[in-house]
């Protein structure tokens, strides 16, 4: 499994793979369609990171949202935008992970995909989200359509297309000096090798077997390459924490009844009701990634 980076050797602030460090205190946010909002519900990227990075104290939040592109994200009425959701958390590096919706337009889609991604990008970097420096922002490609046989649709055509956008993708991760992960290829490959123990549960959706791979395939475009403990049981604890920590934040940033918590029925009783259980939620999810830190130090230092 190879993740690819993409930048300009020229440029003073290149990162690779093996350059990319995160900073204590780092706050990853990842926006993106269903391939970003699905991977809160398995855990495998955070754990990765947080066991890799035990003593930073990291804080990761999951934006996804299945059906966003880049250029179109509809949201709820006095939702708030993508900015003011990102500096709320106080987003120091972004993962994007965009294309898979996108390259249903086919090849005639993709100078607008390019056009919009571009424009995503400088909206992005004109923020300091953290309140000091401008966002690393960091391009996602899509994975692969596996080919499952049967009634399900042939994969070859879609990943035609996946390809283009992800393609699309790099060179505009290489024009704006961005680090780029591909996905694609790499999927791809494992799921011709692995065409037995499907990686995806309708040929677009991961499994969390698939998540765990396209976890491993981020880590190493994020700079780590340390394997997996063996200890299963501590992994799982971890994994555990990570998840319920997911759960909390998604009822903190999505909430079920947003039409009552900022929408036309906030009054009267809303607005009076639900800031003080937004500040719970918020002290929760914070005890949640202490726990996390703490569960993920505690792995670390039994490492041999």
């Amino acid at each position: 499994m190879v993740a690819i980076l993409v930048f300009d050797s020229s440029a003073a602030d290149r990162e690779s793979a093996s350059e990319f460090e995160f900073r204590q205190g780092e706050r990853l946010v990842l926006i993106g369609s269903t391939l970003a909002d699905r991977l809160q519900h398995f855990g495998w990227l955070e754990t990765r990171l947080q066991l890799a990075h035990p003593g930073l104290g990291l804080s990761i939040r999951n934006m996804g949202w299945s059906g966003d592109e880049v250029g179109l994200m509809p949201r709820p009425l006095d939702f708030g935008t993508l900015e003011a959701h990102l500096a709320h958390q106080k987003a120091d590096t972004i993962l994007m992970c965009f294309g898979t919706n996108e390259s249903f337009a086919g090849e005639a889609g993709l100078p607008k995909f390019r056009e919009d991604l571009v424009a995503l990008v400088d909206r992005l970097r004109a923020e300091k989200f953290n309140g000091e420096t401008s966002p690393r922002l960091v391009l996602v490609s899509p994975i692969a359509h596996e080919q499952l046989g049967g009634h399900w649709p042939d994969a070859a055509p879609r990943n035609v297309e996946l390809e283009r956008y992800t393609e699309a993708m790099r060179e505009v991760a290489g024009e704006k000096k961005l680090a780029f992960i591909d996905l694609f290829h790499p999927t791809r490959s494992l799921m011709a090798e692995n065409s037995d123990a499907p990686l995806t549960i309708n040929g677009i959706h991961l499994t969390d077997e698939g998540y765990r791979v396209a976890s491993e395939i981020l880590a190493l475009g994020l700079g780590v390459s340390d394997p997996l403990p063996e200890d299963v049981d501590a992994i799982t604890a971890l994994r555990d924490l990570i998840i319920e920590k997911n759960r909390q934040f998604m009822l903190r940033w999505r909430p079920v009844n947003a039409e009552y918590v900022f929408g036309r029925r906030k009054e009267p009783f809303g607005v009076l009701s639900f800031p003080p259980e937004m500040e719970q939620l918020d002290r929760q999810i914070t005890e949640l990634d202490e726990k996390i830190r703490a569960e993920a130090g505690k792995i670390a230092a039994a490492r041999p």
